[in-house]
């Protein structure tokens, strides 16, 4: 029962989760192809895409496999925690539909909130729109876990922690000349403004509607 809720539990967030990822940065290139006068060129080259899908993401994304929804002594004391999977409610069509507007909505505040904030040339929006991407995908896994543990966290600061040495060292593909305390400040205006709302409605969800899990957790406090 344990292993089995969570094997399931787990393999639906993280399916979910990696639909998410290379859906919200396929927004981001079309909004940018719209804006620019469907210009045919990629806003990621080829190594900034290769670190998003393995570097920068991977850490965090696959860290939602360490997440524990409740604990073995409330699964085995309530058996129908296991049953209620049977109904499929975290993985089916309307979860995919969930996380493809969720996927849309935020690259298009990233994107459109990049060029109201920042209207400057291709390369500042390249960092500007990348480093919220990076910052988006870290909140959404806080968003998506239910016991944060040490684990998960290291996860994202040691993300974090990649992403701010690659530019400081990949001159090439960053330009840091333009990088102060201001840009700091609105890429993260940026990334709430795209995640903050998302994550409010789905409290609010939680508290009016609470699933079994949380209803059986609370009783057992």
């Amino acid at each position: 029962m344990w292993h089995g809720r969570l094997s399931y539990k787990r393999s639906a967030a993280l399916s979910q989760f990696i639909i998410h990822r290379g859906l919200i940065i396929t927004v981001i290139q079309a909004i940018f192809s719209l804006i620019f006068f469907f210009v045919a060129i990629p806003i990621y080259n080829g190594y900034l895409m290769l670190g998003y899908t393995t570097i920068y993401t991977s850490l965090p994304v696959f860290s939602l496999v360490l997440d524990e929804d409740v604990n073995v002594n409330s699964v085995m004391k309530f058996p129908p925690l296991y049953k209620t999977l049977q109904l499929g409610r975290s993985l089916n069509t309307k979860t995919f539909l969930i996380w493809m507007f969720k996927s849309i909505f935020q690259g298009t505040i990233i994107m459109l909130g990049t060029v109201i904030f920042f209207n400057d040339s291709f390369a500042n929006i390249v960092t500007i729109t990348f480093s919220s991407l990076i910052l988006i995908e870290l909140l959404n896994v806080y968003s998506e876990v239910h016991k944060p543990n040490i684990k998960i966290f290291a996860a994202s600061i040691l993300t974090g922690v990649m992403y701010i040495l690659s530019i400081a060292l990949l001159r090439t593909y960053f330009d840091t000349s333009y990088i102060t305390w201001t840009f700091v400040l609105q890429v993260i205006a940026v990334s709430m403004l795209s995640w903050m709302p998302l994550h409010l409605v789905k409290c609010i969800f939680q508290k009016i509607q609470p699933t079994e899990e949380r209803k059986i957790m609370k009783q057992d406090q």
